[in-house]
C-alpha cells in the first residue's frame, strides 16, 4: 500500500505518509480511515514528499476536501490543523490545495517534518466537542 496512517492518541496527532504512486482509491480509503477513527479533530501531518499520483488531480482533491468539510459541519465537528510535507517540485499543487482548502482550520505547507511538527505544536489540541452553531 502506498499510504500509511498512524494515530498518536496522547498527542492528538495523525501522521499519514504517502510513498510512490498513490491511486485515488488509496487516498479515499486513507481519508475514510481518519473519519471512521473519529479523529477529524486531531492535528494532522500528511507527508507526500515521496508520493505521486497518476489518477488524481486538483478537482479530486477539491472534491475530497469539500466532502470532509461537509461531514464535519453536518456533525458539528471542529477539524484540526493540517500540515502538508512536500518536495520542492510539489509546491504549486500544494499551494493550490491550501488555497482551496476549507477555511475552518489552519493548513500550511512544509519541506520537513520538523518544521511541520513545530508549527502544529503552536496550535492547541482541538477537543471533539460539537459546535453549538455552524461556522459563519
Amino acid at each position: 500500500m502506498s499510504v500509511h496512517l498512524e494515530f498518536f492518541h496522547p498527542d492528538r496527532i495523525v501522521v499519514g505518509v504517502g510513498r510512490g504512486n498513490v491511486a485515488i482509491e488509496e487516498y479515499a480509503k486513507f481519508l475514510m480511515d481518519i473519519v471512521q477513527a473519529g479523529v477529524l479533530h486531531y492535528r494532522k501531518i500528511i507527508d507526500i514528499s515521496s508520493a505521486s499520483s497518476e489518477t488524481m488531480g486538483p478537482s479530486d482533491f477539491a472534491k475530497f476536501e469539500q466532502m470532509l468539510a461537509a461531514r464535519a459541519n453536518q456533525n458539528g465537528l471542529v477539524r484540526g490543523p493540517l500540515a502538508i510535507i512536500i518536495s520542492p517540485d510539489q509546491q504549486a499543487q500544494a499551494q493550490a490545495f491550501k488555497a482551496m482548502s476549507s477555511k475552518d482550520r489552519p493548513v500550511e505547507v512544509f519541506y520537513s517534518i520538523r518544521d511541520a511538527r513545530k508549527w502544529l505544536l503552536t496550535h492547541p489540541v482541538v477537543q471533539p466537542e460539537r459546535r453549538t452553531q455552524p461556522p459563519a
